[in-house]
């Protein structure tokens, strides 16, 4: 009945049993059904419980209620504003809300349901116009069990203040695990008693100023004093205080890899053919990230097991989360412990060896009554046991072919949409941090379920996570600000029935509850006010387009310098561009600016809006390089046309035979995330696209090749006199990043923008 029920309530909203909300709550509810009349917001909203884990619930939500300035108070029995009730017929987290002229009825599958109702109706009361609410009924129940949200901690060691505050804000938008990720590379943050060097150790690094990516290892000598770590009497707490919310936590302790912070503490955890000394990673560490836990030494695994004695003992969650990501077998592979391993099980090899390993955990685990969750690169070992299965990379298909094999249940938190590290609007406008963009509408758009997906699979999917790596955080402020407004988006996409996004509603109630952010000082970005922008050539003239994420707000615009106000000319299509000038633009909603002014200082020159032939470009966005403008320092803001590990050559065609004085190309230089300026660029130039002569060769040096910090170089080719139409750039890669840079024997990527000529 109870099954049958929410399928019910599911199936009537994936049929469209409502347009769009008429109630802006978030996350968005499975059916909204208005009533005739309103009732006035009371001073005090009493609550009457006679469940007393219900009432424990209620307690809880009316302490978040008075937070954000709504006087609440929860009683046993009594006339009151609000009554709970238990209802059996409903199941876990579904609930019932109904508002009438009598006050407000919530019934609830349990305390869980009833936590839920009282959010939906305290963003209710606190959006009430003129202090009326409209009588409506509410059925109410998540699309998914599992709505969880993932901290690094290990990056950047997060106060626990921050993460009660954190799992405090979330728990009101319905999300109900935290996936703590408690160790890595960086830092060790768990107390474990029998092992007291994990912390003592493991839990400090050295101090660096530097970007994650380009941060050196501890040299000896060192100090370690950057870090901290947990105890279990704070953990403890923690878990009490987040189930209190509803949120259930799961710890991460990573293996056999991401371990480098425990192997410094107890360096027999390595193979023993990793004969250097091994220290906490302050970054990415190079090769040293290569070093993992020893599968084939019995002792690693006593070792493991003895970890997770105290972890249990700590956590009560059914799942525990063991890693099993991006684990090198570059030492296993020379390793004779390991090697006797794989030859003894009769193993294939290295992967295989590693499936090995996570079975093993995975079954002390069960026989302890708990049960192993693991990133989806445990899918290459083929483990026999049964683990949930974490889909992150890329789109998560890992994880979904191999539940669909062999039936795992599995969790998407694919990192082109749900990893909140990556940027979250226009790049000028955001912190340094890695890769491309997960927007705001790209998190809240998310539909896991693809439709080539049978239902079986369908069926085993578990939920979604958003997952927030910290490596380029410094502080909790920096911690928030990348998190929110994204997951208010990912609690609605993991609540809301499928098929029932709106995003044009999803703006209207996400704009309701932003003061609510204000009133608990969460820091939050703006840049879903940002503005994209699209600058390319054709006939001879720049054609810029200007997007913005959020469809309800006009862009206003200038050419002649000035600052973009309320009554500058409207953008409504495509902005043509003739001649060198500033382009500001920002966007308005009720005549008050909204997001940062985005400013475009454009070149017009001979080689401006041309074509250009890149026949080998990795990127392929080869018309930034004749758009009019010079990108940023960071080359994936979608100005930079890029060649990785190779030589670059391209060709502008000037459209006809031009007078040549001068010609000079921008390049970009960032060893920390493997970009290289080239050794050598030259320019040839040419009539017919057949017969090239050189104009110069420039030959840059080590040191404008290579930079810790990003920066941009002009390459000036000098003055020159010469009469083509077509001018061609051949730049010899610099290879691998040489010894003394935190990515040292990586390969490189060539970066080029805006090429001038005069």
């Amino acid at each position: 009945m109870i099954r049958l029920l929410s399928i019910i309530i599911i199936f009537l909203a994936a049929l469209g049993a409502f347009a769009a909300p008429k109630v802006e709550v978030i996350p968005q509810p499975c059916t909204f059904n208005a009533r005739a009349g309103s009732i006035k917001v009371p001073d005090v909203v009493t609550i009457v419980a006679s469940d007393k884990a219900m009432r424990d619930a209620a307690s809880i939500a009316a302490m978040q209620m008075r937070q954000v300035g709504l006087h609440a108070d929860v009683k046993k029995r009594g006339k009151a504003f609000v009554t709970i009730c238990h209802d059996p017929t409903l199941a876990h987290e579904q609930y019932h809300l109904t508002l009438c002229d009598g006050g407000v009825e919530i019934k609830a599958g349990d305390a869980a349901g009833a936590f839920y109702a009282l959010h939906t109706l305290r963003q209710m009361l606190l959006n009430a116009p003129n202090g009326e609410v409209e009588c409506c009924d509410i059925a109410d129940a998540p699309r998914f069990g599992y709505r969880g949200i993932m901290l690094d901690v290990s990056r950047y060691f997060i106060p626990m203040d921050e993460v009660k505050r954190i799992v405090d804000v979330a728990s009101q938008l319905k999300i109900n695990y935290l996936h703590l990720h408690l160790t890595d590379d960086n830092g060790w943050r768990m107390e474990i008693k029998r092992y007291p060097l994990l912390t003592k150790v493991g839990a400090w690094r050295v101090a660096r100023d530097e970007i994650f990516p380009g941060r050196m290892n501890q040299q000896i000598g060192e100090d370690a004093s950057e870090g901290g770590f947990y105890t279990q009497s704070e953990l403890h707490e923690l878990v009490r205080f987040a189930g209190e919310r509803f949120v259930e936590v799961i710890p991460e302790i990573d293996m056999p890899a991401h371990s480098v912070a425990a192997i410094a503490s107890y360096p027999s955890l390595a193979c023993p053919v990793v004969q250097k000394p091994v220290t906490v990673l302050p970054g990415i560490g190079g090769k040293d990230a290569a070093i993992v836990m020893c599968a084939g030494n019995d002792s690693t695994y006593r070792f493991v097991q003895g970890v997770l004695d105290e972890v249990l003992d700590v956590f009560p969650s059914k799942y525990i989360h063991i890693g099993g990501d991006e684990a090198s077998k570059t030492h296993w592979g020379r390793c004779p412990l390991c090697q006797k391993r794989i030859a003894n099980e009769h193993l294939a090899n290295g992967e295989e060896l590693q499936g090995y390993f996570m079975d093993s955990i995975s079954c002390y685990l069960q026989s302890k009554g708990r049960k192993a969750i693991c990133w989806d690169e445990v899918t290459y070992g083929n483990p026999k046991e049964d683990m949930v299965i974490m889909g992150w990379q890329g789109m998560g298909a890992n994880a979904v072919n191999y539940a669909s094999k062999f039936g795992n249940r599995f969790i998407m938190t694919p990192a082109r949409k749900l990893y909140l590290i990556r940027y979250q609007g226009p790049q000028w406008f955001e912190p340094l941090t890695y890769f491309g963009d997960n927007t705001l509408s790209d998190v809240y758009n998310y539909e896991p379920v693809q439709p080539d997906w049978s239902l079986q699979t369908e069926q085993q999917l578990w939920g979604v996570q958003a997952s927030m790596w910290t490596e380029f955080c410094r502080s909790a402020k920096d911690v928030e600000y990348m998190l929110f407004p994204r997951l208010i988006a990912f609690a609605d996409m993991s609540w809301r029935a499928k098929g029932a996004a709106r995003w044009s509603s999803f703006e209207q109630s996400l704009d309701a509850y932003l003061p609510l952010l204000d009133k608990l000082d969460v820091i939050y970005a703006r840049s879903m006010w940002n503005l994209y922008h699209k600058s390319q050539g054709g006939d001879g003239r720049l054609r810029v387009n200007l997007s913005c994420i959020r469809d309800d707000v006009e862009i206003r615009y200038t050419t002649d310098g000035s600052t973009p106000v309320a009554m500058s000319p409207l953008y409504s299509d495509t902005i043509s561009i003739t001649s060198s000038g500033t382009l500001q633009a920002a966007t308005f909603k009720g005549g008050v600016r909204c997001g940062e002014i985005l400013t475009l200082n454009v070149n017009v020159n001979k080689a401006t809006a041309q074509r250009v032939i890149a026949p080998n470009a990795t990127n392929d966005i080869a018309y930034v390089l004749t758009n009019g403008l010079r990108g940023s320092c960071r080359n994936s803001d979608l100005e930079w046309s890029g060649w990785y590990n190779q030589t670059a050559e391209f060709v502008v065609d000037l459209g006809r035979e031009e007078s040549i004085s001068t010609i000079t190309l921008g390049s970009l230089a960032n060893s920390a995330l493997c970009v290289a300026a080239p050794a050598m660029v030259s320019a040839y130039v040419s009539s017919d696209n057949h017969g090239y002569t050189l104009v110069k060769s420039v030959a840059l040096d080590k040191s404008a090749r290579f930079s810790r910090d990003p920066k941009v170089i002009e390459i000036d080719f000098g003055k020159i006199h010469v009469n083509a139409r077509y001018v061609k750039f051949v730049a010899v890669n610099s290879g691998c990043i040489p010894d003394g840079f935190a990515r040292e024997g990586s390969p490189t990527w060539l970066y080029f923008d805006e090429i001038i000529v005069k």
